[in-house]
């Protein structure tokens, strides 16, 4: 048994499907609301929340559909599908925002902040969709003249072609980041992807060498230094375990340092300890029914997740 989780490479007919079916009708809808939201909110900081959201949504709809439903067991295929996706939604917002510069209309607003009424018109979505050249081109001419401006300054030029790469490296960066589905543990034998479940959240690991070469060994005292955590905003571990129908198991760790930022709000940094390291079933028996010497007082106030079973 390999001692670490190796996708197979596979991956279902059903991914090419599901990937042009959410190419021609969620991309560019998606491309559609985008750019809608940034012509009428004029406000950059905010369209810069929105290209971080459209990432999030793609992201969500490429790991939902093609990669969870499509069995991608293929790290690269997958990247391809979200680079693929990222790139016709930008496309289509790209056509939908030209078209509304070509229709503006009256402005409103005052000095400080105001905004122009647009809307587009289908034949002309039609004709900038299938001529990339002339897309380009209006592209250029817009990016020497500016239709925005902030305060009295029209933005234009070398600034503007900034925020434009700022927004699309956002966009795919995120989409990038959040596409992890084919990283879940497949079961080849059953055709199904593994089931996941997150344990009781134990200290903050401190062995993370010895306890992996503990864990790759099959030693069974790997886990007889862990203690479960007290509180909920303390330093911590998270265990996500991995099993099949087939009795295979695998484990991922994660440490977890908390902070907290100048208003007092509490996050957590994580660091990956180890991914998909194989688990035989006496170090998974001893993780699932594990008890502790002393039962754990938690805070008050603050109490520690429930353990979530999550099918993936």
């Amino acid at each position: 048994m390999d001692k670490y989780y190796a996708p197979s490479g596979k991956f279902d007919s059903k991914a090419i499907l599901y990937f042009i079916l959410i190419s021609v009708i969620a991309m560019p809808l998606l491309g559609l609301a985008y750019s809608y939201a940034i012509w009428y909110i004029p406000i950059i900081y905010l369209n810069f929340i929105i290209a971080g959201a459209i990432g999030f949504t793609i992201a969500w709809l490429v790991s939902k559909y093609v990669i969870k439903i499509g069995k991608v067991r293929n790290k690269t295929l997958a990247i391809i599908f979200a680079l693929l996706a990222s790139s016709i939604a930008l496309y289509s917002a790209w056509v939908v925002w030209v078209d509304l510069v070509l229709n503006i209309g009256e402005s409103y607003g005052n000095s400080t902040i105001g905004i122009a009424a647009s809307n587009v018109d289908i034949n002309q979505l039609y004709v900038l969709a299938t001529n990339p050249l002339t897309l380009f081109e209006i592209i250029a001419n817009i990016n020497e003249y500016g239709t925005w401006g902030i305060k009295s300054a029209t933005v234009s030029g070398t600034f503007l072609t900034i925020i434009w790469i700022l927004e699309v490296v956002l966009i795919i960066g995120v989409t990038l980041l959040l596409t992890n589905g084919s990283r879940v543990p497949f079961c080849e034998l059953s055709n199904k992807w593994f089931d996941s479940k997150n344990l009781p959240a134990f200290d903050a690991i401190d062995n993370g060498p010895e306890l992996i070469k503990a864990i790759e060994n099959g030693n069974p005292t790997a886990f007889n230094s862990l203690t479960l955590a007290t509180k909920a905003d303390q330093d911590h571990s998270v265990f996500t375990l991995y099993s099949s129908s087939n009795n295979e198991n695998y484990l991922t760790i994660n440490n977890k340092k908390a902070k907290y930022n100048k208003e007092g709000a509490l996050s957590f940094d994580d660091t990956l300890l180890v991914e998909n390291i194989y688990l035989n079933n006496e170090l998974k028996d001893k993780l699932v029914n594990f008890k502790p010497a002393t039962q754990p007082i938690v805070d008050n106030e603050e109490t520690l997740e429930e353990p979530q079973i999550i099918t993936e």
